[in-house]
């Protein structure tokens, strides 16, 4: 399915949270958190803002401005909502207030225009004429008489704040941008609000950043899917769309499930006509011109439509038993406004992959095969398609399938985007989109923007069960594409798996539908997300302040300079090598290593090793000190309380140890055992709410409660995590080699496990990490000789030592390895913080000396 959209520019700014949410979890921005505005003499403040839509309480304060902390100045929307019968309200929807009246300045603004762009607004404080200025998209408001005292100290609130007495609660939900302040027209501050993260709204002049409570940044939920809603029912479900009333449906055994995007609330529609018989490989679309609810199953000789009565809460058809000989899985559909008929094209089934199109026509309820003409169009499935130019037109892009449609005959990744012109039955094939690194297919539909000729479609990987979707933004004109917004777990299991995406008009959103079917129990578990539209790609830390900029010329300089001395020493340095390495004089390889002394027993030696090499990006460090860095390699763990990070480690621990998360049970009997049911629950909510939005901010990452278990699901792609590869490295220790050992001791190099957190249910974890690696390096040492790995073993030793400290048989090796390199006083070093290490420990002295370890190399 394909819907036609007007994209929406410049997606940034600050949203505030209201009335939704509970009072303590409203947005705040403070633009002076650490004192407050001094200005020189008159000065203007000036924004952007607009409503969100579709809320229901529009009550509050969008600024608060204190002077002196003797006086406030407020900006108030009054009325609730927008009902059109409240003839009897004061018209004037906006009024400033100072202190405790009234002043002249009220005014009113449309509610499309409120509602759907942003609106401009000036506030200027004039001393010497004692008056306030307030404009509104050029309509010019006057109070006069402020009592306004040059040499003042402004405090500045958006939203709510708790400034001593001049606390509020109320605001509506509104969102705020490219906040100035000027002074003789001149700006001295300014605050774009374009962050996707964090509690700093970034000043762009002099560094005066301000304090955001509660942030819901705009340019965030342009890019990080949100997860609406996960339902499991019963049968071979299937989903459709009604973009005119904003609903997804979706098709069960025994009833129909109505899901609202705008307030996310699910109805359930029994049906009057019984259960109806979903066959593996049915689809559900609706027909906006007609608001028609279909469901159909086709077979080459087996075909069906069946449509669904609102009014009366029933099918027209139910399906009759077939052999289950399944023709078409993963086939395309859309509808046709030329001559009003369904149509189903491509798929796969009995070893086949299909080019074959089938219409159905409404009018006539009368099933035909279409033959094409134009270029060839290639058997497939996996594929994605929609409609444009008033549905007269089709686009269909990539699939997997083979050119003879036989599965034996070499199928692969098609790529190919194809135009089919609906009315003269030809097809014209435009381009082949360039693949990039990995092979992928596609959910089931395009979006398409046709005024500016581009399309957004969700691509996975095939090969993966536990693939994930990523969002692409193409060209209908030429063969490229970006990877934009975040991804999406997608459990890719073929034919019992399915996935759309559609656009949602009316909230501005793109929405995702996700289903996995399971034969074991008949049931299909459905899965929502939602990302507002137009996704965007380009997402950043924080905004560059002046004073960056403005060191920029110095830090390239400094990095040319770093730069050209590096190549210098390097020339040199092979150069001094070429010298002391000559022919004959020694045929031992060289392999240099970086080495610095802490500690004697425990010498750290530095190598990056090829696949350990980490690139800049997302990750999470649990050896060591915990650490999680977002996309922009920002250390987010300081915003998590100390619950927050137990409560992290717990669902991720259990998650990656056992794959299948933790019961919500369990996390109760862990975290809040002290508190009663109720108030446990509440915390529990509570606080996997506020995990769920800092997860957020990493990406590839979503906290998920699936299958009954709270559980963490990672896209390994897209993020590193140290312990999800000690887990693959110790999973597979029949087939250890050198360069999974050296993966290992790259992850250990940062230190023990979590090694300065203390959990009572953390105890056994940590116990069995430390005997796992201490054997595994053992065991590794023993295979191999010293002559080939003295340096190696080196790296063995001090990965045993960061659990072991007191290791006889590290101690060993790691002396013996010294000594075979010629450092002999670097191996009576590391004997001797041994045996004080011993002592400490065990309160006597350790029985062998140097000599009698050395011995039996």
């Amino acid at each position: 399915m394909l819907l036609t959209l007007t994209a929406k520019s410049q997606s940034y700014g600050l949203a505030f949270l209201s009335h939704d949410v509970v009072a303590d979890q409203r947005t705040s921005l403070d633009l002076f958190p650490k004192g407050g505005y001094a200005p020189s003499g008159n000065f203007t403040i000036s924004f952007e803002m607009s409503f969100l839509p579709k809320m229901n309480d529009y009550y509050g304060y969008i600024f608060r401005i204190v002077e002196n902390g003797r006086k406030n100045i407020d900006l108030i929307h009054n009325k609730r909502d927008f009902k059109s019968d409240a003839s009897l309200l004061d018209k004037n929807n906006f009024k400033m207030v100072i202190n405790d009246h009234f002043t002249h300045i009220a005014f009113s603004i449309d509610e499309p225009k409120l509602l759907s762009q942003w609106n401009k607004f000036t506030l200027s404080f004039n001393y010497e004429q004692d008056r306030l200025i307030l404009e509104v998209n050029g309509h010019r408001y006057t109070e006069y008489g402020v009592h306004l005292n040059k040499g003042s100290l402004y405090k500045i609130f958006f939203g709510i704040n708790n400034y001593l007495n001049y606390s509020t609660n109320d605001c509506p939900p509104f969102k705020v941008r490219n906040i100035r302040i000027l002074n003789d027209d001149k700006v001295s501050y300014f605050w774009p609000l374009n962050e996707t993260k964090g509690n700093l709204a970034y000043e762009i002049i002099e560094g005066q950043n301000g304090q955001v409570t509660n942030p819901l940044w705009i340019r965030s939920m342009h890019h990080n899917w949100t997860s609406l809603h996960n339902i499991t029912v019963k049968g071979a479900a299937s989903v459709a769309y009604n973009a005119k009333e904003d609903l997804v449906y979706i098709i069960g055994t025994d009833s129909l499930l109505v899901y609202a995007i705008k307030d996310g609330k699910i109805n359930s529609i029994p049906y009057s006509s019984g259960r109806l018989k979903l066959l593996p490989s049915n689809q559900s679309i609706y027909n906006d011109n007609s608001h028609t609810l279909y469901n159909f199953y086709i077979e080459d000789k087996y075909k069906q439509v069946t449509t669904f009565n609102f009014g009366l809460k029933k099918w027209n058809a139910n399906y009759r038993s077939t052999s289950l000989s399944i023709d078409y899985w993963h086939a395309n559909n859309f509808f046709s406004v030329v001559d009003s008929s369904l149509y189903i094209i491509g798929g796969y089934g009995q070893l086949t992959y299909k080019n074959t199109i089938n219409r159905y026509h409404i009018p006539d309820q009368s099933w035909n095969s279409v033959t094409a003409k134009g270029d060839y169009f290639c058997p497939r499935y996996l594929a994605a398609a929609g409609t444009a130019d008033s549905g007269k037109t089709v686009y269909l892009l990539g699939g997997y399938g083979s050119y003879k449609g036989q599965q034996m005959l070499n199928p692969q990744n098609q790529y190919d985007l194809m135009r089919f012109d609906i009315k003269t039955k030809i097809f014209k094939k435009i381009y082949d989109l360039r693949a990039h690194q990995q092979d992928y297919v596609f959910a089931n539909s395009l979006v398409i923007n046709e005024r500016k000729r581009t399309f957004n479609a969700l691509i996975f990987s095939s090969y993966h069960y536990n693939s994930h979707l990523k969002l692409i933004e193409g060209y209908l004109d030429r063969p490229d594409y970006k990877i934009v917004g975040d991804s999406i777990p997608y459990a890719f299991h073929d034919t019992h798996s399915f996935a759309n995406l559609y656009f949602s008009p009316l909230s501005q959103k793109l929405i995702a539908v996700t289903l996995l079917r399971s034969e074991e129990n008949n049931q299909t578990t459905v899965k929502l997300y939602s990302l507002l539209y137009p996704p965007d790609y380009t997402v950043e830390n924080k905004s560059l302040a002046a004073k960056d900029i403005k060191q920029l010329n110095w830090i390239y300089y400094t990095i040319a300079g770093i730069g050209i001395i590096t190549i210098a020493l390097v020339i040199l340095y092979k150069k001094r090598q070429a010298f002391v390495l000559k022919p004959g004089k020694n045929k031992t390889e060289q392999h240099p290593v970086s080495m610095h002394t802490e500690h004697p027993l425990v010498t750290t030696y530095s190598f990056e090793h090829p696949v350990t090499k980490k690139k800049q990006g997302s990750a999470i460090f649990l050896f060591g000190d915990l650490q999680l860095f977002d996309a922009d390699g920002e250390d987010i763990i300081k915003n998590f309380t100390s619950l927050l990070k137990e409560l992290f480690l717990v669902i991720l621990i259990y998650s990656l140890r056992s794959g299948r998360g933790i019961s919500p049970e369990k996390l109760i009997e862990l975290l809040w055992f002290d508190k009663s049911e109720d108030s446990a629950k509440n915390n529990r909510s509570a606080n996997l709410s506020k995990l769920k939005g800092l997860l957020q901010q990493v990406g590839n990452i979503h906290l998920s409660k699936d299958t009954g278990n709270w559980k963490i699901d990672i896209d390994h792609t897209g993020i590193y995590v140290d312990y999800y590869e000690y887990l693959q490295i110790v999973a597979n220790q029949k087939t250890l080699n050198k360069d999974s050992i050296a993966h290992l001791i790259e992850i250990v190099h940062r230190g023990s496990f979590l090694s300065n957190i203390e959990y009572p249910w953390l105890d056994s974890i940590k116990s069995d990490i430390s005997n796992e690696i201490v054997d595994i390096s053992l065991a590794y040492a023993s295979k191999i000789n010293m002559e080939e790995n003295a340096e190696f073993l080196i790296k063995l030793a001090n990965c045993i030592f960061v659990f072991d400290s007191v290791s006889e048989e590290a101690m060993i090796i790691k002396c013996r390895s010294l000594v075979f390199l010629g450092k002999h006083s670097l191996a009576k070093s590391t004997y001797e913080s041994f045996l004080k290490e011993y002592k400490l420990i065990y309160d006597e002295d350790f029985k062998k000396n140097f000599h009698m370890i050395l011995e039996n190399q």
